[in-house]
């Protein structure tokens, strides 16, 4: 054992020597750099040991690939700005055209909603024009007095459908997309449109009520109704004996009784065909009313209206008297329909 520990302290030993050796030969060894001249002259020697130039080397080496390394890193860092730098902008400008595409719907939009608004303040306009048109309808009906600037009555062409007014569908370029409420847009349009529709069927509707409401306002205005004077019946419509020559004839008309003087008036609208004085009437106004209807109005103490005036429901025409075949105050009143006498109690 003890042995072996002096052989292996003895390699050992040799190893150590052999590399002092080396390296004291390696430290002697050196690079000489001579430079001989052209002409005569002393040669000129550098000797640089082997040492240092293995070092210098090294770190020439070292500095070479450092750089080579940083070069190719900027290099790669730049090239990633760059790419980095064409995404940015790419992105950018992608932005940029989703924002004009954005305003343009935007526009498209207001201009589509204005469109909206007018054609719906036309509608409220419309609405209430036909409900203006109603009442005077019934204002008609029941006999109220009328404007006489009438509602017009024609459809409305301010506009055609889906345009706006003064503006024909014919005529719109705009091709503006619509916005993901596009689907709403053209719903409420169409409804706008069936809207419209559905208002100019009313308003052809009203029209011709309104047409039908007049004439038939004017016939009530000029077809006989009510009491021409106030007072009592003394002889009625028909067959009876005559108070004066006792024979029995047909009464044409009915007699009612009221104190000289006391008003007649009109019972209905028309124009005085005759005002004067006839046998058997005495003083007389005869009113043409139209529709086939005439009135007669006799024995009046006074007529206060000429042939030719117009007459309305309810003016005064006469007066109560006795002129005529007439055995005291009353007025004979008479209602004839296409010249035929008929009972005037149909007519109060």
């Amino acid at each position: 054992m003890t042995g072996e520990i002096t052989v292996r302290k003895g390699r050992t030993m040799m190893w150590r020597r052999l590399l002092r050796r080396k390296f004291a030969r390696r430290r002697r060894s050196a690079l000489t750099i001579m430079a001989i001249p052209g002409t005569d002259g002393s040669v000129r020697s550098i000797s640089i040991p082997l040492l240092l130039v293995y070092t210098g080397s090294a770190v020439a080496v070292a500095v070479v690939t450092f750089l080579v390394l940083s070069y190719f890193g900027m290099t790669a860092t730049v090239a990633r700005f760059y790419h980095q730098q064409i995404v940015k902008d790419a992105h950018i400008e992608k932005l940029t055209k989703q924002n004009a595409e954005l305003e343009h719907i935007n526009a498209a939009n207001k201009k589509q909603l204005e469109s909206f608004a007018q054609r719906t303040a036309e509608l409220e306009r419309e609405l209430a024009r036909l409900d203006a048109l109603s009442k005077e309808i019934m204002g008609i009906i029941k006999g109220k007095k009328v404007s006489s600037t009438t509602t017009s009555l024609a459809s409305r062409g301010d506009y055609q459908r889906g345009a706006l007014p003064g503006e024909e569908r014919g005529g719109v370029t705009e091709t503006a997309p619509i916005a993901e409420d596009g689907a709403l847009a053209l719903e409420t349009e169409s409804r706008l449109d069936e809207l419209a529709r559905v208002a100019d069927g009313i308003a052809s509707d009203l029209s011709s009520l309104h047409r039908s409401a007049i004439s038939y306002r004017d016939r009530l205005d000029h077809t006989p109704d009510g009491w021409p004077t106030r007072g009592r019946v003394t002889s009625s419509f028909g067959r009876r004996r005559h108070p004066i020559t006792g024979r029995v004839q047909e009464h044409e008309g009915i007699d009612i009784a009221a104190p000289a003087g006391t008003p007649i008036r009109a019972t209905a609208d028309g124009i005085v065909r005759f005002s004067g004085t006839q046998a058997g009437y005495g003083r007389l106004v005869i009113i043409d009313h139209g529709y086939g209807f005439q009135t007669v109005y006799a024995h009046n103490s006074r007529n206060a209206v000429r042939a030719g005036q117009r007459v309305k429901r309810g003016q005064v025409i006469a007066y109560v008297g006795s002129t005529g075949t007439s055995t005291g105050p009353h007025v004979h009143y008479e209602v004839r329909v296409s010249g035929k006498p008929v009972n005037p109690r149909n007519y109060m």
